[in-house]
């Protein structure tokens, strides 16, 4: 009768796994296919092939690399992202990005070396493509 409507596990409004505020986790990777949501403080690299969000009140110290990053903390490390890349104004970052997309809003802070664009085809557009 009623159906559950499924949300795509990318859906950066709906994080799977979450590092709440007051939380602080200090770990050697995080790894995954899902979304997360940070609003501690992790110490840690992040390799994820889904949504990151970080929080105005979190923190991440370490690499990150995701299919799209939407930061409104502060963030010490590289960043690659492989969709888009997103600063809220609250950012606060130190370190080199990679990104096919990025959005950068007034009031943000940002240190660090930019590339911005894809470096390669991701490959459902290269089967589209027929290649």
């Amino acid at each position: 009768m009623f159906r559950k409507k499924s949300i795509p596990a990318a859906d950066p409004d709906s994080p799977t796994t979450i590092i709440g505020k007051g939380a602080y986790l200090e770990a050697a990777r995080l790894t995954g296919q899902e979304s997360v949501r940070i609003d501690g403080i992790f110490k840690g690299n992040i390799d994820i092939e889904g949504s990151l969000v970080l929080g105005d009140t979190g923190s991440i110290t370490g690499n990150v690399t995701a299919d799209y990053f939407l930061v409104a903390g502060e963030v010490n490390g590289n960043i690659k992202c492989h969709t888009q890349l997103h600063f809220a104004s609250t950012a606060k970052t130190t370190g080199d990005v990679h990104a096919s997309s990025l959005i950068v809003d007034e009031g943000s802070r940002v240190s660090g070396r930019y590339m911005v664009g894809a470096e390669r085809l991701p490959q459902d557009l290269l089967e589209a493509k027929g290649e």
